[in-house]
């Protein structure tokens, strides 16, 4: 029987213009995504003095939007894994669009305003994860590692940079409100989606849905469109369990999941801290505007070197290193940027910063998704992205009390320093999990005909 594995079929792919219609479609998605995740720090400036708010209420403001995406991380994992990636997707854009359009026209005052942006960041917590499981489970694996941060980190990184760009150019002359109006641009994104967004092969496979495996891998694979018309069925090639949260903690998911879960609220700690206070750190510290917030556009523009370099190092070395030795040097960079903020090394401090944090993100995040097996992959996901929001909440807060005490400026780096060298030890305990291995599936013994129908 002419039988095709469907794991093989996606894994073996060569990199084709199906694939980068598919990441152009996807890092769409991710660019409002980062866009409306980065803007708050640009945002915050104007809100704190329109309202006469203090540093401890723009903290929880901040922290507000990362406890919603924690929310929306746990919603999208179960719903994934039963109702398929692509309508959690959908869900979420639409929920991005609408209350992005919300934040522009109804946040009149504080306590609304937080409200909604708790809205804003459910929607946001949504996409993140489901993009990484779905680049995931497209990527060939000769190119996974580049694939997967390429396709996420430019575009994200993309709209974090243009976040900064609408903060100089549109807030100053139409007020804050306007930068919500182009994120509302979400629902037209919505409707692009709802045209041409595919399911996830793995995840129909993984449902016994044949006919649409062979509509799906004909499109990434449009050379061998024939072989699966005329095959006589498909195979997973692989066990498949179900499982929920429990599952990440049993023999086999335990460590994995612990570490990735530590390791991720340490990088999200130092990642939303930066990210959100880098503006008004600099601005206390007698900055002008236009060099405070182009310091945090340069941040958003490393992650894209950082992403692309992290990326294509993962694909040769054993990833759990290049995590490791990318948390070292953001922690190096934070350093140097306490002894250098006031003179000409602050430009190259903050650049290694946005590098190292970034780019050892980005292959956070593939590593992610790769430690679990498809119907396991939504939920682990996104338990591990919500539990890593306790660091992002924590991170914003904690630098907020910061402000106004005696060398704030030192404690507030030593402490993200800090966090990334634990988050090195804690990922250097998965050192023995090889790039190339990812996910230690069990197959079966023999194979298993599941027949489409044909």
């Amino acid at each position: 029987m002419n039988l095709i594995d469907v794991e093989k079929e996606m894994a073996e792919a060569p990199l084709s213009g199906a694939h980068i219609r598919f990441a152009a479609l996807i890092g769409t998605v991710l660019f409002i995504d980062g866009y409306d995740l980065f803007n708050a720090a640009y945002v915050a400036p104007y809100v704190k003095a329109q309202w006469s708010l203090s540093s401890q209420q723009i903290g929880l403001m901040l922290s507000l939007g990362i406890a919603g995406l924690a929310i929306g991380a746990l919603l999208q994992g179960p719903l994934a894994d039963r109702f398929g990636r692509r309508r959690v997707m959908l869900a979420g854009i639409w929920l991005l669009g609408l209350a992005s359009l919300a934040l522009a026209l109804l946040a009149h005052s504080f306590v609304v305003f937080c409200a909604l942006r708790a809205g804003l960041g459910i929607a946001l917590g949504m996409l993140s994860p489901i993009a990484f499981v779905y680049i995931n489970e497209w990527a060939p694996a000769r190119y996974a590692n580049r694939y997967a941060t390429i396709s996420f980190v430019l575009p994200f990184s993309l709209g974090g940079i243009f976040a900064g760009i609408a903060g100089l150019t549109l807030a100053p002359n139409f007020g804050w409100h306007s930068l919500y109006f182009v994120g509302s641009a979400a629902l037209l994104i919505a409707l692009l989606c709802h045209a041409v967004l595919p399911e996830s092969v793995r995840f129909l496979a993984a449902r016994g849905d044949w006919t649409r495996v062979a509509t799906v891998l004909a499109r990434a694979r449009p050379d061998r469109a024939s072989i699966y018309r005329q095959a006589s069925g498909f195979e997973t090639g692989i066990v498949e369990r179900g499982g929920g949260i429990a599952t990440l903690f049993d023999r086999d998911h335990r460590a994995t999941t612990i570490a990735i879960w530590l390791a991720s609220a340490l990088s999200l700690f130092c990642l939303h801290g930066l990210t959100a206070w880098l503006p008004s750190i600099l601005l206390h510290e007698g900055a002008a505007v236009q060099t405070a917030f182009g310091y945090g556009t340069l941040l958003m523009t490393m992650q894209i070197l950082g992403g692309a370099v992290a990326g294509w190092s993962a694909d040769r070395v054993d990833r759990v290193a290049v995590m490791a030795v990318g948390f070292l040097g953001a922690a190096a960079s934070l350093i140097l940027l306490a002894f250098t903020i006031h003179g000409s090394f602050a430009f190259a401090a903050v650049a290694g910063a946005g590098f190292f944090v970034f780019g050892t993100q980005a292959v956070m995040n593939n590593f992610t998704a790769a430690s679990y097996e498809t119907r396991l992959r939504g939920t682990g996901v996104g338990t591990a992205v919500a539990f890593s929001r306790v660091g992002g909440v924590a991170g914003p807060i904690l630098i907020g009390r910061m402000q106004g005490s005696h060398d704030a400026l030192w404690l507030t780096l030593a402490m993200l320093a800090g966090a990334q060298v634990f988050a090195a030890l804690v990922i250097a305990t998965l050192r023995r999990r090889s790039n190339r291995s990812g996910y230690d599936i069990p197959h079966r013994a023999g194979p298993t005909p599941l027949q489409t129908g044909h």
